[in-house]
């Protein structure tokens, strides 16, 4: 339903409540975060669909139920999109890290055997 792999947290998970109270001081969206918001739209639509059946169907509280499930949709979709691109940029950084530290190993290795040319 939500993001797949939500921001972790530096600090140990501590429960629900302790998600949410870290993710006041912390970047992004982490899981506790996401129960909560999901657990609310689910509340939000089992009202919704009460109200629908017993007004039969008035147009108003169906076009309040279209804009809830479009807020959903597009809230869902935003945090898997905003996960997608910080693991992409992790990965990237992870490989560009790597590459820094192969191409410095391999001017240490020169710069040694050049000293050893010199003596």
């Amino acid at each position: 339903m939500g993001a797949k792999s939500p921001q972790q947290s530096s600090v140990k998970s501590s429960g629900i409540l302790g998600d949410i109270v870290n993710s006041i001081f912390e970047p992004g969206v982490n899981r506790g975060v996401l129960i909560v918001m999901n657990g609310a739209f689910a509340g939000l639509f089992l009202i919704l669909t009460y109200l629908l059946f017993a007004t039969h169907f008035n147009i108003h509280v169906c076009a309040l139920t279209l804009i809830a499930a479009g807020l959903f949709a597009s809230i869902q979709w935003f945090i898997q999109e905003a996960t997608a691109a910080k693991n992409k940029t992790a990965v990237s950084a992870t490989l560009e890290q790597s590459q820094r530290s192969s191409m410095t190993g391999g001017k240490a290795a020169a710069s040694k055997a050049q000293k050893k040319k010199k003596l």
